[in-house]
């Protein structure tokens, strides 16, 4: 099997700081700098909502929480794998009293259980702690407000996002770089923040303290926001307050172009640091909780936020964000903006409504989740053809799932390309130049025209390049991700789920190196390969390359022989079912055809629902 076409050629580093405390992530400290080689992941976790209320055996309907009188075991939980099956099932949870679950009970309103965030962390610490360089944490560390009997309070939200910040700290080491985000579920009442400085920002500076760099603690003090360099001058990762975009957020109104409105200055701010990423030829993640769809922010923050994805196309490599509690993936484009300053955005936005009150779907997930399926199928159906498409009108966000068992729990590790980092990033770079879009057809000089895309795209420039990494495959480039989600989660207590592989993006020659004398530390593997599935440290001795043998120089050895090659079948067949979509990479021109085909494969379609 041939190496993928970004296995570096000379190992890169990363500058960490040593420090003797084992919870020394401060981007402060001034301890002798060490270099570590870069592992190329990164890992997201999103929305974690434990609940230290909640308690096995209880009512679903109480939240969760109640204790039942009489002894019983709660209901086995349906295979999340047919959508007719599982809308039958839900009609029968809700006839008979779900109980909840040992480790969580997914397709319900409850939270998660300790029991679940514990084994999630141990499992984080075992597997990525020495795997990943960075992670990206966007938000919703405290329960929901669900339960009458047991209100939230300011004191438990800000004690269980320290108790995720302690587990965080506990889990990675010193260097690999943690960056929260606010979710609407961290602050009381939850939704409503109003500008900082307030004791909201403050405190959360403090909770935050290891994660903030100093140069940006009086921005976050204003408006809890910051910029963090995971890897120094060439990678940072932003961490927005989309709540102050957020119009559940009634403290709020907007981001009106010069007005000082808190979601207009973070847009002015979030736009000096993309010129300035920009002129330091850096790229940049952009993170938060709550994701740019239309039915999610005030319509002038739709507007702005599109427009700055799409004039910095160069310079952001992706967008992550959390909330919605739903695998999925979805395009801002010029032509959506256009129309979407058209119509004033609220016309198509009922499934999202239905969500923002909690940041969940709804009762029982699925049933309201249709709208948000069916808005994907039409987007992606409309897309131009191959020839009339243009790529510089495009970006791709990605929503991750979350730990809250809303489905099933989440986690996404991401791989990104470090190959000949130093050398080629430079080249790329002094080829970037701005465009701008042709003569616009409505007169920017009227004032009902002066938000639309075109117009601002006409007295602003526009940054996008076939080379630079959102583009094409080069240095700093995402190049998939890797689901692992948490099925069997109907065991008891005694019998622990494990995390396991739901899908890939990447190709199954980029799971696994082409042989075994390679040097892995050029160009990582996407994940470590003993969490393959059906995977055996047999299959990559260098001895037992030849199927056709044991051993090199052996002859055949009957019954082992045919054992090495079963494991290999399986194997090969393992992977094959866990690389659906075979993208050569996470680059906007991937996803493009990536949508088409989910359109024109009905069988991909159904596939793509039910990870969603």
């Amino acid at each position: 099997m041939r190496l993928p076409r970004y296995i570096a050629i000379l190992p890169l580093t990363l500058n960490v700081i040593a420090d003797q405390s084992p919870f020394s992530t401060n981007p402060d400290t001034s301890s002798s700098t060490l270099r570590r080689p870069l592992k190329g992941r990164f890992l997201h976790v999103t929305d974690i909502h434990p609940d230290p209320h909640y308690n096995p055996g209880s009512k679903v309907s109480d939240g969760c929480h109640k204790k039942q009188k009489h002894k019983g075991k709660s209901t086995v939980m349906p295979t999340l794998s047919d959508e007719s099956d599982h809308q039958e099932d839900e009609g029968l949870w809700r006839k008979k009293e779900q109980l909840a679950g040992d480790w969580g009970t997914p397709v319900t309103e409850c939270d998660s259980p300790m029991s679940l965030v514990n084994m999630t962390f141990e499992w984080l610490k075992k597997e990525w702690a020495d795997e990943v360089d960075f992670v990206v944490w966007t938000g919703d560390n405290a329960r929901h407000d669900i339960d009458r009997d047991i209100p939230r309070r300011p004191d438990e939200i800000y004690e269980l996002n320290r108790l995720m910040v302690d587990l965080m700290r506990d889990a990675f080491p010193p260097h690999v770089h943690i960056v929260p985000s606010i979710g609407n579920n961290d602050i009381y009442p939850h939704n409503v923040l109003a500008a900082g400085p307030s004791s909201i920002s403050s405190e959360y500076g403090r909770i935050w303290k290891p994660f903030i760099p100093s140069d940006y603690r009086h921005v976050f003090e204003r408006g809890m926001y910051f910029s963090a360099e995971v890897i120094p001058d060439q990678l940072a990762v932003i961490s927005l307050n989309t709540l102050f975009w957020y119009d559940s957020n009634t403290l709020v109104d907007g981001c009106v172009d010069r007005s000082s409105d808190p979601g207009a200055l973070e847009m002015d701010w979030l736009e000096v640091q993309l010129e300035e990423l920009r002129d330091r030829e850096m790229q940049v993640w952009l993170t938060g909780h709550v994701p740019p769809h239309a039915g999610n922010y005030f319509e002038t923050c739709y507007l702005r936020y599109g427009d700055l994805a799409l004039r910095y196309q160069d310079t952001i490599v992706g967008h992550l964000f959390g909330h919605m509690n739903v695998d999925h993936f979805f395009f801002l484009d010029v032509i959506e903006l256009e129309e979407s300053s058209k119509r004033g955005l609220r016309p198509n936005t009922t499934a999202h409504q239905r969500a923002r009150a909690s940041g969940a779907f709804g009762s029982f997930g699925r049933s309201a989740n249709n709208g948000l399926r069916d808005e994907l199928k039409k987007d992606f159906g409309e897309m131009p053809g191959p020839q009339a498409i243009k790529l510089k009108d495009y970006v791709v966000v990605n929503v991750g799932a979350s730990v809250i068992p809303t489905y099933l729990p989440g986690v996404r590790v991401y791989s990104y390309n470090i190959s000949g980092l130093d050398d080629e990033i430079t080249i790329a770079k002094k080829r970037k130049h701005g465009h701008r879009h042709d003569k616009p057809k409505d007169d920017c000089s009227l004032p009902e025209h002066q938000d639309k895309p075109h117009c601002t795209f006409k007295h602003k420039p526009r940054y996008y390049n076939k080379t630079s990494p959102s583009r094409s495959n080069r240095p700093l480039t995402p190049l998939g991700y890797t689901q692992f989600y948490l099925p069997d989660m109907d065991q008891n207590k005694n019998h622990q789920p494990e995390w396991k592989i739901e899908y890939t993006t990447h190709r199954v020659e980029h799971l696994i190196p082409s042989n075994t004398s390679m040097n892995l530390q050029l160009q990582p593997p996407p994940i470590p390969l003993h969490l393959l599935p059906e995977y055996d440290p047999i299959l990559f001795d260098p001895e037992s390359l030849t199927p056709t043998k044991g051993k090199a120089g052996d002859e055949p050895e009957g019954d082992g022989e045919k054992d090495v090659l079963e494991m290999r079948r399986s194997f090969e067949k393992a992977l094959k079912k866990i690389t659906p979509w075979k993208m050569k990479d996470l680059t906007i021109g991937s996803y493009v055809k990536l949508a088409r085909k989910l359109i024109a494969d009905k069988k991909m379609w159904k596939q793509f629902q039910n990870f969603m």
